[in-house]
């Protein structure tokens, strides 16, 4: 009987790596194939797009670093954002919006499990699974509108302001690492005589450390490759990934055009990967089987 289970959990290991093994090989397989297309030489790429490279042309990566640059309008004038200006608004919208959005599921998830006896947290919960399972689509016009009104359009401050919002995974996952916690480190500083926000910040967020950490990592990872909100609400501060969607409109439909759009986008590619394998060791160890561990 026990060699019949052991020989369905090898049998069900192997399908599973397996299954590992070819859905890591679909996400590297399109990156290597960009990576060599955009050292081909324009003709080449014409001739033959999917083949092994036979030149390798590094200039492709010059001319596409040279020309990576947009025209924005600030204050009613025409200005042209280089490649630098765009690394630096991704720094600090990326980085911004990720302590934003990270503490504030962080603080807003230790309330609820904090207090979930109480009712109030109870409809919070709810609330945020029920945004999750239900499609919101239409809400678009009235942010922008919203956001022109109060000021926060074309603000990097308003925009860090609007990403204050609890929800989503994060906010699951928080809760689940606030519940694991035993309830004596918190009972225990009351009787040293420590209040509830002493408890917070002194005691239960510096546990949740490691998993604050990796929940930033991915969410910087999210909000440098978007595009979408400074595309509508920050049009002066352009960051890479939207420099990458006006680059590509823009720099022809040829063959050598797409080279060098290959190219930027593997430019684009090195800062993130530079982060994540510095950091994949950390995203790893807290990343288990239904969540983040703490």
């Amino acid at each position: 009987m026990k060699a019949k289970k052991r020989r369905q959990y090898n049998i069900f290991t192997a399908l599973s790596v397996t299954v590992l093994v070819l859905y890591a090989i679909s996400l590297l397989v399109p990156l290597a194939w960009v990576l060599l297309a955009s050292l081909k030489d324009p003709v080449e790429f014409r001739l033959s797009p999917f083949g092994f490279n036979k030149t390798f042309v590094f200039s492709n990566y010059i001319e596409a670093f040279k020309s990576f640059a947009i025209e924005t309008l600030e204050d009613g004038k025409k200005v042209t954002v280089y490649i630098e200006g765009m690394l630096y608004n991704s720094l600090v919208y990326a980085i911004g919006c990720s302590i934003i959005s990270t503490m504030t599921n962080c603080v807003v998830a230790y309330i609820v499990a904090r207090y979930s006896h109480f009712r109030f947290t109870k409809w919070i919960y709810a609330f945020v699974v029920f945004t999750m399972v239900m499609p919101i689509v239409g809400s678009l016009p009235s942010e922008i509108q919203m956001a022109k009104t109060l000021g926060f359009y074309d603000n990097m401050w308003g925009i860090y302001l609007m990403k204050a919002y609890f929800g989503g995974s994060n906010f699951l996952i928080f809760y689940a690492t606030f519940k694991g916690f035993a309830k004596e480190y918190a009972e225990a500083a009351k009787l040293d005589g420590a209040g509830e926000t002493q408890i917070m910040f002194q005691i239960m967020l510096p546990l949740a450390m490691a998993t604050i950490g990796a929940v930033f990592l991915l969410a910087f990872i999210t909000y440098w490759n978007d595009y979408y909100a400074p595309m509508i609400f920050l049009p002066s501060r352009p960051t890479i990934a939207y420099g990458l969607y006006r680059f590509r409109t823009n720099t022809g439909t040829t063959s050598g055009g797409i080279t060098v759009k290959l190219a930027a986008c593997s430019i684009l590619i090195v800062p993130i990967l530079i982060l994540f394998i510095c950091v994949k060791d950390k995203i790893m160890k807290n990343v288990s089987i239904g969540g983040i561990k703490g």
